[in-house]
């Protein structure tokens, strides 16, 4: 088992406005970030953890999120795994999975790190999640 992993957590990721609210821009800004680094040659599979953060997306906001991916294609070919903990945030999170899976992406909800791993393992195109 070969991982070439990179690992984002909540607080670098989930930004909260000054109102409390997820901040889609700056989201989106990381987003855009990672799609530098993660250009040609170096392709990391990306494990986002969001355990422990207190706030959620909306649909919207993951349809937006879900864009930045699709807009810059060739820096997320690899896989890209989302953990949290069970409840909302898990619903979300397998919604993000389905949205993007729908459009070529390989992204994955987990609740539990090794599942993630183990996910992230496996090579074939038909990964079941």
């Amino acid at each position: 088992m070969d991982l070439n992993l990179r690992l984002i957590r909540s607080k670098e990721f989930l930004k909260a406005s000054p109102t409390g609210k997820f901040d889609l821009e700056m989201g989106t800004q990381l987003l855009l970030k990672l799609a530098r680094e993660n250009a040609a040659p170096r392709q990391y599979d990306i494990l986002i953890d969001v355990r422990g953060a207190s706030d959620s997306l909306s649909l919207v906001d993951i349809t937006k999120l879900v864009q930045v991916m699709i807009e810059n294609r060739d820096s997320f070919r690899e896989k890209l795994v989302i953990l949290t903990p069970f409840g909302r945030q898990f619903y979300e999170a397998k919604f993000m999975e389905l949205y993007a899976g729908n459009r070529g992406f390989q992204v994955a909800a987990f609740e539990y790190f090794e599942q993630a791993l183990n996910w992230l393992a496996l090579k074939g195109d038909d990964d079941e999640p």
